[in-house]
C-alpha cells in the first residue's frame, strides 16, 4: 500500500509540474501547437493515472490538495477529481469550492473531458451565489457551451465577472435587448466591462464600439492594453497614426509594439524597424517580433545578435528600480534582432508589398493565412489571432485557444471546411 502511495504521489507531483509547463507554454513565443501537443501527451498521461486512484486517492490527496498555494497543483487535483464524476459530484465540487479553490476548479472545468458538462452545470446559472454562478457562466463560454438565449439575462447583471462573462459568449444582436445593454456597456466606468463591450460591439459591426476603442486608446491609462490590441486588429492605415504616436511615449511603447504587430500594416513595420535600434533590449526584442508578425521574417540565423552580444548592461546601483517586477517574462526569451540585416532585408523585400494591403507574416490577411498562422504560429500570439478570426467572421468561427490540443485541432479543421471569407470590420 505505502508502494502506491508513492506512485500517486509521483503522478500529482509530475502532473502539477507539466500543468505548469504546459500553461506557460501558452504565452509562449517560441513554441507551436505541434509542441504543445507533444508536451501534453505527457500531462495527461499523469492526469489519468491520478483519476485511477478511485476514492482512496481522492479522500487520501485530491481533497487536500485543493488546499494548496500553488494554483498549478490545485487545478491538476480539481481535475483529476472531475474525470470521472457523477453530475452530483461535480456540482458539489463547485459548491463546495472556497474562493480560494474556485480558480482552480474553474480552470479544470474548462479542460474537462466529460462530454455533456455543459448541462451538468446549468444549475449554477440559477445559484444564490453569485461566484459560482460566474464560475459557471465563465466555463460554459469558455466552451462554447452556451446559447445566446441564455446569455441575454445576464447581459444586465450587477456582477462584473458575470455581466463580462455574457458579453464575451453572445453571439448576435438580434433585439433590442442585447442592443440597449451593449450601449450601457460601452460607457461604463469598469474598464474590463468596456473593453468585453467593445469586442463584442465591433464583432456585430456597431459604430458606437469603435468610437468608445478610440477613447480608450487616446484616454490612455492603466487599463488601455486591449483597446489598443483591438485597434490594431479593425483599424485601417490612415487610423494607424494613433497607435504609432504612442511609441513616443515611453509608458506605453511596449504596449504599441504589442498591438502594432497585429496591424499588419507596412507603416507599421516600419516604425518596429526603427525601435529594433532601442539600447533597451526588451524593446528591441518586442520590435522585432512585431516586425517579423507583419513581415514575415524569420528571426534567426544572420537576422539576430548571438545571445552572448546581446547581454543588457547591468545597471548601476544608484539607478536601480527597486520595485520593478523581475519575474520572466515571455518576450524574454524573443531574440535581439540584428538591425542592420534586417534592414537590408526589409528594403529589398517592401517594394515588393502594397502598402494598402494588411499583412500577416508576409502573406496578404486571407482567411486561410490566418488559419495557417493560428496552426503554425507562436502561441502567446494565436490568443489575440484567434479574436481576428472571431471579429471578422462575425463570432462564426470560434477557436479555443486555450484549450487541449485536441480540441483546437478539431475546431481548426471546422474552422477550414467551413471556408468563411474574411469581412471587413464595418460600422453600422
Amino acid at each position: 500500500m505505502r508502494y502506491m502511495k508513492d506512485v500517486f504521489e509521483e503522478h500529482l507531483d509530475e502532473a502539477t509540474w507539466l500543468w505548469g509547463r504546459w500553461e506557460r507554454a501558452l504565452l509562449a513565443p517560441d513554441h507551436d501547437l505541434s509542441e504543445l501537443a507533444e508536451l501534453e501527451v505527457r500531462l495527461l498521461a499523469h492526469l489519468e493515472g491520478l483519476a485511477e486512484g478511485g476514492e482512496e486517492v481522492a479522500a487520501a490527496l485530491l481533497h487536500p490538495g485543493l488546499d494548496s498555494e500553488e494554483d498549478w497543483r490545485a487545478s491538476v487535483v480539481a481535475y483529476a477529481l472531475l474525470v470521472k464524476a457523477v453530475p452530483e459530484g461535480v456540482l458539489a465540487l463547485v459548491r463546495g469550492a472556497s474562493l480560494a479553490q474556485r480558480p482552480a476548479v474553474r480552470r479544470a472545468l474548462e479542460l474537462c473531458d466529460q462530454s455533456r458538462l455543459g448541462n451538468v452545470l446549468q444549475p449554477l446559472l440559477s445559484s444564490d451565489d453569485l461566484d459560482v454562478t460566474a464560475t459557471a457562466l465563465e466555463v460554459l463560454v469558455a466552451r462554447n457551451d452556451i446559447e445566446d438565449f441564455q446569455l441575454v439575462p445576464f447581459l444586465t447583471s450587477d456582477d462584473s465577472r458575470v455581466r463580462i462573462a455574457a458579453m464575451k459568449g453572445i453571439r448576435n444582436l438580434s433585439d433590442s435587448t442585447p442592443r440597449k445593454a451593449l450601449t450601457h456597456a460601452l460607457v461604463s466606468a469598469h474598464p474590463d466591462i468596456r473593453d468585453a463591450a467593445i469586442e463584442w460591439g465591433l464583432a456585430m459591426g456597431v459604430r458606437d464600439a469603435w468610437a468608445a476603442c478610440q477613447k480608450a486608446v487616446e484616454k490612455g491609462d492603466d487599463h488601455a492594453h486591449e483597446p489598443m490590441v483591438l485597434w490594431a486588429l479593425g483599424s485601417e492605415e490612415t487610423e494607424l497614426a494613433l497607435l504609432l504616436s504612442l511609441l513616443h511615449v515611453p509608458e506605453r511603447r511596449m504596449e504599441a509594439l504589442w498591438a502594432l504587430g497585429f496591424s499588419g500594416r507596412l507603416a507599421a513595420a516600419d516604425a518596429c524597424l526603427e525601435w529594433m535600434e532601442d539600447s533597451n533590449l526588451k524593446v528591441a526584442r518586442l520590435a522585432g517580433e512585431a516586425f517579423c508578425a507583419i513581415s514575415g521574417l524569420r528571426l534567426e540565423g544572420t537576422y539576430v545578435v548571438p545571445p552572448k552580444e546581446a547581454l543588457e548592461e547591468p545597471i548601476p546601483l544608484n539607478q536601480e528600480d527597486l520595485d520593478a517586477d523581475f519575474v520572466p517574462r515571455p518576450e524574454d526569451e524573443l531574440p535581439v534582432p540584428d538591425v542592420e540585416a534586417v534592414a537590408r532585408w526589409w528594403h529589398a523585400t517592401r517594394a515588393n508589398l502594397d502598402g494598402r494591403t494588411r499583412y500577416l507574416r508576409g502573406q496578404p490577411f486571407q482567411a486561410g493565412v490566418l488559419l495557417e498562422a493560428l496552426e503554425q504560429g507562436p502561441l502567446r500570439r494565436r490568443h489575440v489571432l484567434a479574436r481576428a478570426l472571431d471579429l471578422r467572421t462575425r463570432r462564426r468561427l470560434f477557436i479555443p485557444t486555450r484549450a487541449w490540443t485536441r480540441i483546437q485541432y478539431t475546431a481548426l479543421t471546422q474552422a477550414k471546411a467551413a471556408a468563411l471569407p474574411l469581412g471587413r470590420l464595418e460600422w453600422r
